[in-house]
């Protein structure tokens, strides 16, 4: 559906003489990846209104999105996986935002710090075989993606330190989430490379 979606928009555009014929090809994949996204932030906000976690989806989208563009790891097949899985993945966070008792955010936020810390600093970025980076994207991205990391731990601790603990906890789960991906993402290239053998 996204994709006949993008490729009627496209076409509309050549057809006006917006776009040319040549770079269809490129604006209807941009607006795939435009479309899907929107789809998924829009189910993230109905999610987060229907369970009651504004906050914790806002912090979350806002720390995910940033680390997840520059330090990559596992992507869906297809746009409708990839919906599949985003919902499941704001249902955890919101789920989790709930059974963990306050106490243990702290506990929380240092695994969540130490283990994806130490992934980012070993494997970013994590491509995938549909956007695969030069030498320069990869030592940039690598770069960004620890900058990044490193505001995101500075906001949970002062977070934490203010008395938001729900903030420092959405943070937390966006970097535990992160390091599942890129875990995935890497065993997924080893696999695709065995394969392509």
């Amino acid at each position: 559906m996204i994709e006949k979606l993008a490729e009627s928009l496209v076409a509309w555009q050549v057809k006006k003489h917006y776009l040319l014929e040549k770079d269809r090809n490129l604006y209807t994949y941009a607006y795939e990846l435009l479309i899907g996204q929107a789809v998924n932030v829009l189910i993230a906000c109905l999610l987060a209104v229907l369970l009651d976690a504004c906050l914790i989806v806002f912090v979350f989208l806002a720390s995910f999105f940033p680390l997840r563009s520059y330090a990559g790891g596992h992507h869906a097949d297809n746009f409708n996986i990839c919906t599949i899985i985003s919902t499941l993945i704001v249902c955890m966070v919101c789920i989790a935002s709930k059974v963990i008792p306050l106490e243990a955010v702290l506990s929380v936020s240092i695994t969540a710090g130490i283990v994806s810390g130490g992934l980012i600093y070993k494997w970013a970025p994590v491509e995938d075989q549909n956007k695969p980076l030069s030498m320069a994207e990869k030592k940039q991205y690598r770069k960004t993606s620890i900058l990044i990391w490193m505001i995101e731990c500075t906001i949970w601790i002062v977070s934490y330190w203010i008395g938001a603990r729900d903030v420092s906890l959405a943070i937390a789960l966006g970097h535990l989430l992160l390091s599942a991906l890129l875990c995935a993402g890497v065993i997924k290239n080893k696999f695709f490379r065995k394969n392509a053998r």
